[in-house]
């Protein structure tokens, strides 16, 4: 069972322990009073039996003495001798009245009767001729029990029998009633044809032993009872005496000793019912004091309990205090760690969210406007790596200070890593946030002393507006996230407004980044090949190996879509690891003399598995080391030199080939080549594509190859696309050349057949 209250449960168990006891009590003297009764009822029925034996024994010898008297009288003998009917009748008469018994006859040798026999005067000779040696016999006949009695008339030889027809009634049960000692009831029970016993009204069961006393359902209930057997003319019983002692009647006597001892177990119970709840109320008053503060602790409340006694309680209360206190100031540090950052104390991310959920909703109500400005920092990576985490960690710290100050009553967060958030109500117009904005990169163009080091750092900054750019947290923050990758793809150091194109712009890189996936799962990217040719002769000496995607429903999307994606997503890796082998096992079917080049992106250049990468396809695809050319950029040595220049050892050293791309458009082109021994120099198109008709494009070209002519690098010039251009580049003694005037990037078969075709025979091609 279940108990709302320790106080409950003790008082019930206690109580309940008890009452079972009773119980336990109340039926062994039950049980004991019941065999008292028993054995009473079974003593008194047993002399009621005894009692009836004797008196039916002694009204058998006087109706055999009163009947011997008329039997033995010479003129009634006589009479009988001659059949004299009258006086026979006469004397029968006389004799009933004496003997004081309804019926008396004579039955003669011949089985004739003279006298009235009553219910049995044509069955009576017939009864008692079975037995002449019976004298006393019961009879059961249409429902009525006769007891017949008889004696012989002799002279000297029997010549008749006196009979005397006793019906057995209630007035004889009554009378023998009130002869018992106890209060039983005498009746009269007949034998069914199927051997069991009945009155009329109440059939006895069939295993019912004579003579012994046992529980039997009467008339009157449940009797204690005792059946004694009639003998009748045959021997058998076809009547019996049930004498009954109705078990109400028994346990009468024994009434006020159940009621004395119900009423002392109920006084008992009540004393202990009351008993125990005072036990219990005095266990689980302080217990319950406990449950109600441990409640209240739970609801956040500071609570303690009073200490009362030193006992076990005691001492439970006095820890329950120490708990609450430790609990309460754990929860205090617990609450400000899940909603402020560790590091710089500001709000945290999910703070920062409640935050603008409640401005927005006061805004809603108020018409006021809100901003949120999100930012984060330019080359904060970059000190990280290169100072450590502990100056990163204290730059954090200098920039949350720094935006404390410049945003005032504003609230600022940090949202993650180099991340901030700050969230600012305004009341009419953008200006607020504006004016922040600029407040910030201002600011940020000071130099940070932190712990003694001075860093340069910068920030880009995206802003969005309720309601104009959201009307949810959600979306506020994610057109602010917006605003802030577009003022990083402007060059970073500066802010911008959120504009609906720019959820455009990154719907459509989502949809690029999902049909990617699918794109690389499906095998739906292929390789294409633009042909790189010799200065002076215009023969093929190689392909570089361009990725194209020919989407199923919307064709060709171009490079210049879908790669930044791929970086961004770190899909560039998967993407490149499959153009190296796919380029190494194509090439490997041209003349051994024909490179190809691979462009590889930086972030697949810095990956850790880039090395292991190039050898698998070399091996895979048996190409000769010296045939396969990587193409790199500038912006490769942007995260740090060393780890970029043991890469280029190890590419070197197994004979692939490394050429700068894009070369002239960086910042640090000439240091680079300095620093690391390229095989070939790419002069970038721009550079090209005025070469005929501009002095200072073809010097700078002119400059390029002798530069790498100094260093032994060999140079192409990318996007020739007519002869002026071909001619100065020749002039400018440039060493390999590339464009659409020598080929557009062709599939595999086709480049095939173009590399094929060119070198045959001159006869076989005319």
């Amino acid at each position: 069972m279940r108990f709302g209250t320790l106080r409950t449960r003790l008082t019930v168990l206690y109580a309940g322990l008890f009452t079972l006891g009773l119980i336990a009590l109340a039926v062994t003297a039950q049980i004991m009073i019941r065999d008292g009764a028993q054995r009473s009822a079974a003593d008194g029925l047993a002399a009621s039996g005894t009692v009836y034996d004797r008196l039916w024994q002694v009204k058998e010898r006087s109706l055999t003495g009163a009947a011997d008297v008329v039997a033995r009288d010479f003129g009634f003998r006589a009479a009988v001798a001659t059949n004299d009917t009258a006086t026979i009748a006469s004397a029968l008469d006389s004799l009933r009245t004496r003997a004081e018994v309804p019926h008396a006859v004579l039955i003669d040798q011949a089985g004739g009767v003279i006298g009235d026999a009553g219910p049995l005067r044509g069955r009576i000779a017939g009864l008692t001729d079975v037995d002449a040696g019976v004298r006393d016999t019961v009879v059961a006949m249409h429902g009525r029990v006769y007891r017949i009695v008889t004696a012989p008339v002799m002279a000297p030889l029997q010549i008749g029998r006196i009979a005397f027809v006793l019906p057995m009634d209630d007035r004889e049960m009554n009378a023998l009633e009130r002869l018992s000692a106890i209060p039983l009831t005498a009746s009269l029970v007949i034998r069914r044809p199927d051997g069991r016993w009945s009155d009329g009204t109440t059939i006895l069961p069939g295993d019912t032993a004579p003579s012994t006393v046992a529980m039997l359902a009467t008339a009157a209930g449940r009797s204690f009872a005792i059946l004694k057997p009639m003998a009748g003319p045959d021997g058998g019983a076809q009547a019996a005496l049930l004498l009954s002692y109705p078990m109400d009647r028994a346990m009468a006597p024994y009434r006020s000793i159940q009621i004395g001892l119900v009423l002392a177990g109920l006084a008992w119970l009540i004393v202990i019912v009351l008993g125990s709840g005072r036990l219990a109320r005095g266990i689980a008053r302080p217990l319950a004091a406990l449950d109600r503060a441990a409640r209240r602790l739970e609801d956040g409340e500071r609570t303690e309990v009073a200490v009362e006694g030193d006992d076990e309680i005691g001492r439970l209360a006095t820890s329950f205090n120490r708990m609450s206190r430790g609990i309460k100031e754990r929860e205090e540090r617990i609450t400000h760690l899940a909603f402020h950052d560790g590091l710089t104390d500001l709000p945290n991310r999910t703070f920062f969210h409640q935050a603008l959920d409640q401005s927005v909703s006061r805004a809603a109500r108020t018409g006021e406007q809100v901003a949120i400005l999100c930012l984060d920092l330019d080359g904060f990576k970059g000190i990280n790596d290169t100072l450590g985490h502990p100056v990163g960690d204290a730059l954090l710290r200098s920039v949350a200070r720094l935006l404390g100050d410049l945003a005032e009553d504003a609230m600022v967060a940090r949202l993650g890593g180099d991340e901030f958030g700050i969230v600012v109500t305004e009341s009419e117009d953008r200006g607020r946030a504006r004016r922040l904005g600029q407040s910030i990169l201002d600011a940020m163009l000071e130099p940070l002393d932190v712990d003694g080091q001075v860093l340069a750092i910068g920030t880009s900054i995206g802003i969005s507006v309720y309601p104009a750019d959201g009307t949810s947290a959600e979306t506020l923050v994610k057109n602010a996230d917006l605003a802030l990758y577009r003022a990083k793809q402007d060059g970073r150091g500066a802010y911008r407004f959120f504009e609906p194109s720019l959820d455009e712009a990154a719907r459509r890189r989502r949809r690029i980044e999902s049909d990617l996936r699918v794109a690389i799962r499906t095998g739906q990217l292929e390789l294409h090949f633009q042909p790189i040719v010799a200065s002076g002769s215009a023969s093929i000496c190689g392909f570089e190996a361009l990725l194209r995607w020919p989407h199923p429903e919307r064709g060709f999307i171009p490079p210049v879509e879908f790669i930044p994606v791929a970086e961004e997503t770190g899909l560039i890796v998967a993407i490149g690891e499959w153009v190296l082998h796919e380029a190494c096992r194509l090439a490997s079917r041209w003349p051994e003399d024909i490179r190809v080049a691979v462009n590889v992106s930086p972030i697949q250049f810095r990956s850790p598995g880039f090395r292991s990468i190039v050898m698998q396809a070399l091996a895979q695809s048996g190409l000769a080391p010296g045939r396969l050319e990587i193409e790199i950029t500038e912006s490769v040595f942007l995260e740090g030199q060393d780890s970029v220049k043991q890469v280029l050892g190890m590419l070197r050293k197994i004979g692939v080939r490394v050429a700068l791309d894009d070369f002239g458009t960086g910042y640090s082109s000439l240091s680079y080549l300095r620093a690391f021994p390229f095989d070939k120099i790419k002069i970038d198109q721009s550079f090209v594509a005025n070469i005929a008709n501009d002095p200072s494009a073809a010097a700078i070209v002119k400059a390029i190859v002798d530069l790498a002519t100094a260093l032994h690098m060999e140079t192409t010039a990318e996007g020739v696309e007519n002869d002026g251009q071909l001619a100065q580049l020749e002039l400018q003694g440039c060493s390999t050349l590339q464009g659409y005037l020598f080929g557009r990037p062709l599939g595999i078969d086709a480049s095939t057949a173009l590399l094929n075709l060119q070198r045959a025979p001159v006869a076989v091609r005319a």
